[in-house]
C-alpha cells in the first residue's frame, strides 16, 4: 500500500521542501498491469491516474497516463526546475514545444527541458491519450490541488496561476512570451559516444554529457528517430543522451516473437517500461508477470530486468533510462546484430557501460 507524505504546499519554498523529503525515501520496484491502481490526479477535461509518484522514486520522477477530453488544453507555460516528456498513445493534439508548433498523432514524442515553453490542446472530437513523465517529481501534487480547486468551482487557468507558481509552473500571461531555453529548439545535438571502452571512459562520457545544453525535441513518429535495431529488436531512439545533457535515454522498441531483452541491471540509472501493444513477460527483481497494453514497470538501479516476448505477435513498448548514457550499448548491439554474436570483450564493454548482464 502506497503511503503518501502528508505535506501541504502553499509556496515555492514548501515545494522545494517536499522534493527534499521525497529524496530521503527509498525506491521500490513495481509492475502495474494497468493505470487503474494509480493515484487519481484528474480534473475537469482530464482523466489522469499516476504510474509513479515521488514517494516511490525518491523524487527522481513522476509519471502518468492522461485521457484528454475534446476541448481540453493547457496554456503556454514553462517549469524552471524540471524536465517533462510526452508520448502520444492515442488521438491527436495541437502542441507547441519551444518555438515549434504542430499537430501530433499517436506515436509522437516530445522532450521539454526546464525553461522551455510548452502547450497543448485537444481540438478534435475524440479523447487523446498521453503518457507523460516529469523529473524531478512533484508535478503530481499540482494536479491533485487542481482537482481540489475544481471542486470549489475554480477551473480556469488564469485563476489557477498563483497555485501553479507554488509548484514551479509558470503560466505565460502573454501567449507570445518566450522562455529562456526556447532558442535551443531544433538545435542539432553533438555526438560524444565514440571512444567508450572502460568504466572510466563511461564516467567521463557522462560527465561530458552533463555539460551539454538541453535541446527541446518534437518527433512526429518512431520512423523519424535514429534506427539502432538488431535481430528481433526494432529500436528507435526517441531521445538521445546528448539531447538531454545525459539526463534521459528513451527508446521505442518493437520486440519480435521469441525474442527478449535479457536479464540485466544498471548500477547507475533507473529504468521504466510502458507497454503500448502486444504481450510481454516482464521480470523485475524476483517477480515475473505477463502484461499487455497499458502496463507499466519501474526498475530502480541494481534491480534486475528482463523483457521477453513469448507470444506469437510483436510487442511494442517504450523503455526509458535516467540518467541516460546507453548509446554505446545500443550501438554495439546494432553493430553485432545478434546477442549470440557478442564476444567476451563485447560483454565486458556492456558492463563498463552499466549494462550488466545476468
Amino acid at each position: 500500500m502506497l503511503e503518501r507524505l502528508d505535506f501541504a504546499v502553499g509556496s515555492l519554498a514548501d515545494f522545494t521542501e517536499l522534493r527534499r523529503r521525497f529524496s530521503a525515501l527509498p525506491m521500490a520496484p513495481k509492475i502495474m498491469p494497468s493505470r487503474d491502481t494509480g493515484v487519481d490526479i484528474s480534473s475537469p477535461g482530464r482523466k489522469s491516474l499516476t504510474l509513479l509518484v515521488g514517494e516511490e522514486t525518491a523524487g527522481v520522477m513522476y509519471a502518468t497516463e492522461a485521457h484528454l477530453m475534446p476541448g481540453f488544453g493547457a496554456p503556454p507555460h514553462h517549469q524552471p526546475t524540471e524536465e517533462e516528456l510526452w508520448y502520444i498513445v492515442d488521438g491527436e493534439l495541437d502542441v507547441r514545444v519551444g518555438t515549434q508548433a504542430t499537430t501530433v498523432r499517436a506515436g509522437a514524442f516530445a522532450y521539454i527541458p526546464r525553461n522551455t515553453t510548452h502547450t497543448f490542446k485537444n481540438n478534435r472530437t475524440v479523447p487523446a491519450r498521453l503518457l507523460a513523465w516529469d523529473s524531478p517529481a512533484g508535478h503530481e501534487r499540482a494536479f491533485e490541488e487542481m482537482g481540489r480547486k475544481a471542486a470549489q468551482g475554480i477551473v480556469e487557468f488564469p485563476a489557477l496561476r498563483s497555485m501553479f507558481e507554488n509548484y514551479g509552473v509558470m503560466i505565460h500571461a502573454d501567449p507570445a512570451q518566450v522562455a529562456p531555453n526556447d532558442h535551443f529548439t531544433e538545435t542539432r545535438a553533438q555526438s560524444l559516444a565514440a571512444g567508450v571502452r572502460t568504466r572510466d571512459d563511461f564516467l567521463r562520457y557522462r560527465e561530458a554529457l552533463a555539460r551539454l545544453p538541453k535541446l527541446p525535441s518534437l518527433l512526429p513518429s518512431r520512423d523519424s528517430a535514429p534506427d539502432l535495431s538488431w535481430s528481433g529488436t526494432d529500436l528507435r531512439l526517441l531521445l538521445g543522451s546528448e539531447q538531454s545533457a545525459g539526463q534521459f535515454n528513451v527508446a521505442d522498441i518493437l520486440l519480435a516473437p521469441g525474442n527478449d531483452l535479457p536479464t540485466h541491471r544498471h548500477e547507475l540509472s533507473e529504468q521504466c517500461v510502458y507497454v503500448l501493444g502486444g504481450r510481454l513477460d516482464l521480470t523485475v527483481g524476483d517477480k515475473t508477470q505477463q502484461v499487455g497494453a497499458g502496463a507499466f514497470a519501474f526498475i530502480p538501479r541494481d534491480t534486475r530486468l528482463r523483457i521477453a516476448n513469448r507470444s506469437e505477435e510483436p510487442a511494442h513498448f517504450v523503455l526509458w533510462n535516467t540518467p541516460g548514457g546507453q548509446e554505446p550499448v545500443y550501438a554495439l548491439l546494432h553493430k553485432r546484430r545478434n546477442w549470440n554474436a557478442l564476444t567476451d570483450a563485447d560483454r565486458a564493454l556492456l558492463g563498463a557501460c552499466d549494462f550488466i548482464l545476468g
